[in-house]
């Protein structure tokens, strides 16, 4: 029974990851530019999502439509700002630089609107634990697994069974097709990193019964997203989701088992294997580039 425990303990943040992996992969998929800011994009929309919810008393479930439609502005204006102006071509990485100054700006930003101190976060259960004979659950790690479960669910119809999401793996894949074929590339472009705000807020919602927000925490989030990301193949979707979960498992394991001091150690060091000796990822393929 510990055992099951502790292995939905990890698919509960392992959900989180493979959200935030997710949303890193959309926005490369779009543009090819890694969002290293899109922990600090949880971040804010946490901390924002508690001032909504516990200090403007708004109903919980306005609170979170109105952090979704905040942070998917928010991030709509990054890529406006932040990467709409750079150069297209994969040889320039001069996003890199901008997107960690975004990253550094909205953790600023975070510290100075909301503060320095942690924040508990508003939970929709009042009960602890459910049991199920001996096995005690938290109802957050459930919620956490269920919904990231349920919105990967209607992302992948959106994206594979309507012609707006078809329209968007088209931009995606081949813009200069899709330019001839009448799509509107920069608008899919922002639309990617209004999904990703999305994901953002809904990731916020879930990690934050399990834990706490505050103006830190953002950092450390995104660089397991990105390695959840580089596990299961950069730009890929299902990876991003198998990335999320595998690293949530050997961090939760690792943290039980060994110690809580080897759960960054572990999350590195998988980034570290990863990148040595497939750089595809799990399920990524090799790109031919003919010229």
């Amino acid at each position: 029974m510990e055992l099951l425990s502790v292995a939905i303990t990890g698919l509960a943040v392992g959900s989180i990851y493979a959200l935030t992996a997710l949303a890193i992969n959309v926005v490369y998929a779009a543009r090819r530019v890694v969002n290293f800011g899109q922990g600090d994009l949880v971040m804010f929309a946490g901390l924002l999502s508690v001032s909504l919810i516990v200090t403007w008393h708004w109903p919980y479930f306005l609170g979170l439509a109105g952090a979704v439609i905040l942070i998917a502005l928010l991030a709509v204006v990054i890529e406006r700002i932040a990467v709409r102006p750079l150069p297209r071509e994969e040889s320039n990485i001069a996003w890199i630089l901008s997107i960690v100054a975004v990253a550094i700006i909205t953790s600023n930003a975070g510290q100075l609107i909301f503060g320095a101190e942690t924040r508990p976060f508003p939970s929709l259960f009042e009960s602890a634990h459910v049991e199920f004979g001996s096995l005690r659950l938290d109802p957050s790690q459930l919620t956490a697994i269920g919904a990231t479960a349920v919105f990967l669910v209607l992302f992948h119809f959106v994206l594979n069974r309507t012609l707006h999401g078809k329209a968007l793996k088209a931009a995606a894949r081949d813009p200069d097709m899709a330019m001839m074929l009448g799509i509107q590339v920069s608008r899919y472009i922002a639309e990617a990193f209004a999904i990703a705000g999305l994901m953002a807020t809904l990731a916020s919602f879930l990690i934050g019964p399990l834990t706490f927000v505050n103006a830190n925490f953002g950092f450390s989030l995104g660089i397991k997203g990105f390695a959840a990301a580089a596990l299961g193949g950069l730009g890929t979707l299902g990876g991003a989701v198998i990335g999320g979960l595998v690293l949530g498992l050997a961090e939760t394991l690792s943290s039980t088992y060994l110690s809580s001091d080897f759960k960054d150690l572990i999350t590195l060091s998988i980034l570290y294997f990863i990148l040595i000796f497939r750089p595809t990822g799990l399920v990524g393929e090799v790109q031919v580039v003919k010229v």
